[in-house]
């Protein structure tokens, strides 16, 4: 299958790319800059792509089947960086007929509610601290609501770095009881799932151990 990475040299994009090419995928990495996508493959492709600049997503999803988005950014701060990507990688695939789209969003984005007190403070605490980026993420949500593409957005918990266990819990419309954490691998490996399982089509699960 061929695939695109948009966020390839984030820590679940890393992941998605590495985990693709073991699963026997060609991968093209679409990264602001090269130099940070280090590893090297005979199927991997590394190219340049802002995901700001419609005509370099455009050129990416080129000839793909499936289309990954793992962007992340640090700042707290008001963003469109997300809605952005979203539109200009749903143009990509409708003009280029690629297949479905794998999007990484974040716990809080929905109108979920926890059943256990901890999972709460921690929504409180994500829709009060980063509540531009999940802002933005509802923004990227609702494009694909409208849309007429395959898609699915994950909603992990906390991330952290541990290993790939392939062992954690989906929730598709809360998030999974006393769930605090899932790491980025097992993310990458859930998302990978969703390129060929249609159980959480045109839907935003959420994911943690």
């Amino acid at each position: 299958m061929r695939v695109a990475v948009i966020g390839a040299s984030g820590g679940v994009g890393r992941q998605i790319v590495e985990q693709a090419l073991a699963r026997g995928h060609e991968v093209t990495a679409a990264v602001r800059n090269p130099a940070d996508m280090k590893l090297r493959h005979d199927r991997l492709w590394t190219v340049t792509c802002d995901a700001f600049d419609s005509e370099a997503v455009n050129a990416v999803i080129q000839e793909q089947e499936v289309v990954f988005c793992a962007l992340g950014t640090p700042s707290r701060e008001p963003t469109t960086l997300y809605s952005s990507a979203a539109q200009n990688v749903l143009a990509g695939m409708q003009r280029h007929g690629a297949r479905r789209l794998v999007f990484l969003s974040n716990f809080g984005v929905a109108d979920e509610t926890a059943n256990d007190f901890l999972s709460l403070m921690m929504l409180v605490l994500a829709r009060r601290v980063i509540r531009h980026t999940l802002a933005d993420h509802r923004r990227a949500l609702e494009a694909f609501i409208r849309s007429d593409i395959e898609w699915v957005a994950v909603r992990p918990m906390a991330l952290t770095d541990g290993p790939l266990t392939g062992r954690y819990r989906v929730d598709a419309f809360g998030l999974p009881h006393k769930g605090r954490s899932i790491a980025r691998a097992d993310v990458a490996d859930f998302m990978l799932n969703q390129a060929q399982d249609d159980r959480y089509l045109r839907q935003a699960p959420a994911i943690a151990y």
